[in-house]
């Protein structure tokens, strides 16, 4: 399906309490700039919007020009911020990237918008249909079904997805820009570590 870039937003996750990390994870620099910038470089060529979604400290992320969501219900995990910027956007097609996974590429995104179709979510999978919810297509229309999963404390996004038109897309060594480390998640400074050592 082909939809205008102008249709489009792109919502960053980068925003929880980055536990592991010890700082807001986003601003973590990764190979001498911040993870969240990562972020916006894969999305940018594909959404006419982009918004970060991040509970603390807003105005850190004031150099990079757009506008900074807080979660609406707070403390429930990536639904949370979800929920927010999908109620913010002003579009009806949505890709959501969490900023921990700086070698996911524009690709992965311009193949879930391909299958579109009339599904809500489109998500990645991977390796024996492991999938990431956090690098997806949301459709705007999956807000009653997410204000009614939130109202009954049901804030697991797998669970979510049996809610509404699903579909998992596979991404593998058989599309050419496939590699073993496309979704590679950033959530310690050890990870970060590794992946500079590994030079990846």
């Amino acid at each position: 399906m082909d939809i205008n870039r102008e249709e489009i937003t792109g919502i960053i996750l980068a925003g929880g309490r980055s536990s592991r990390m010890g700082k807001d994870k986003g601003l973590c620099s990764f190979r001498d700039k911040p993870l969240v910038s990562y972020a916006i470089e894969i999305l940018r060529p594909l959404c006419g919007k982009l918004m970060i979604s991040a509970n603390h400290f807003p105005e850190k992320y004031a150099e990079f020009r757009l506008p900074v969501v807080a979660d609406e219900v707070k403390e429930i995990g990536p639904m949370g911020g979800i929920y927010t910027c999908l109620k913010k956007s002003k579009t009806q097609y949505n890709l959501i990237l969490s900023c921990d996974t700086p070698f996911v590429n524009t690709d992965v995104f311009r193949l879930l918008l391909h299958e579109v179709e009339n599904f809500q979510v489109v998500c990645p999978a991977h390796e024996t249909f492991l999938l990431e919810p956090l690098n997806a297509y949301y459709n705007t229309n999956v807000l009653g079904d997410m204000e009614e999963a939130i109202r009954k404390k049901e804030y697991k996004m797998m669970q979510f997805f049996k809610r509404i038109r699903f579909k998992s897309v596979n991404i593998d060594n058989r599309l050419p820009f496939f590699n073993d480390y496309l979704f590679l998640n950033l959530n310690t400074p050890e990870d970060m570590k590794k992946a500079e050592e590994k030079n990846l």
